[in-house]
Formats: C-alpha cells, structure tokens, sequence
C-alpha cells in the first residue's frame, strides 16, 4: 500500500512538472512571438523591408483587405516595395493579441486587433517555427464592421 501511494504521489508530481514546464515553454514562445509580430509591424511604420519581408516564409501567402489582394510573397514584395521608399510603408499598432499552439509548438496562430489609418482591422496568422526563428506562412488583414452597421454597409455596396 505503501509503495501505491509512493508511486501515485511521483506520478502527480512528474505530471506537474511536465504540465509546468509546458506552460513555461508556452508562456516563452508567446514573448519570442509577440516581440516577432511587434518588431513586424514597427518595420512597415518605419519602412524596413528587410524585416518586414524578411520574416515572410519563402511560401507565405499575405491577404489584404480588397478581395482581389491575394498575394505570394514575391508578389507581395513586388506590389509593396514602392510603399517601402518612403518614410513609413503603413503604421498599424497591434492590441488584444490571441495565440494558439499546435501540440508540437512547431506551429502558432494568432489573431489581433489593429488600429490603422482604415480604422479598427482585424490580423491574423500562422506561423512556423524554422531553424533560424519564427516566420509568418500567411497572415490576413480585415476590415471589421459593427454588426449594428451591416445594414447600412449592404445598402452602400449596392448602391454602386
């Protein structure tokens, strides 16, 4: 009975500490990961298109806001780098930031709220975890629209 007890008591303790230690590594990527995000938006405020393209995968896929903004990153590069010339690409500032992990930490999602010159948007993304550090697989840039004023928004777009 004893030895029973002695094993459930290591069992829960090891449980514990695994549990622990997943939390730790998760609380850790969210840093490494929001500071990565942060650092990605400050570069289009400032017009640095090493970083900011740079933290793009080589496949990522970015969606802006018009439905025919569908972009591979070398598509992309080619449409933004004129933005890029001057002192400041676009300047969105991130708040209220979500993540998710796959069980393998080698994936992470996120969504995000943006203020920008179009007004609140909504970000959000994946990521992969790559030997060099973090990169964006394909991040989504939306409008957002009270749900108070989508009569009004329909009746706008069929006006056209």
């Amino acid at each position: 009975m004893r030895t029973t007890i002695i094993l459930v008591i290591s069992l829960f303790f090891i449980v514990s500490c695994s549990s622990n230690n997943s939390n730790n590594n998760k609380e850790t990527e969210i840093i490494k990961l929001n500071e990565f995000i942060n650092n990605w938006h400050h570069a289009a405020a400032v017009a640095d298109e090493n970083v900011f393209f740079g933290s793009l995968d080589e496949n990522a896929v970015y969606l802006g806001t018009d439905s025919k903004e569908r972009w591979l990153k070398h598509e992309f590069m080619n449409w933004g780098i004129k933005y890029f010339e001057q002192d400041t690409a676009w300047s969105f500032t991130p708040y209220n930031r979500f993540w998710e992990f796959s069980e393998d930490m080698n994936y992470a999602w996120f969504d995000e709220l943006l203020n920008t010159h179009m007004g609140i948007c909504r970000g959000s993304g994946v990521l992969v975890k790559c030997k060099d550090g973090w990169k964006i697989k394909h991040y989504n840039l939306a409008l957002t629209l009270r749900n108070e004023q989508m009569n009004e928004y329909r009746n706008m777009i069929n006006k056209k």
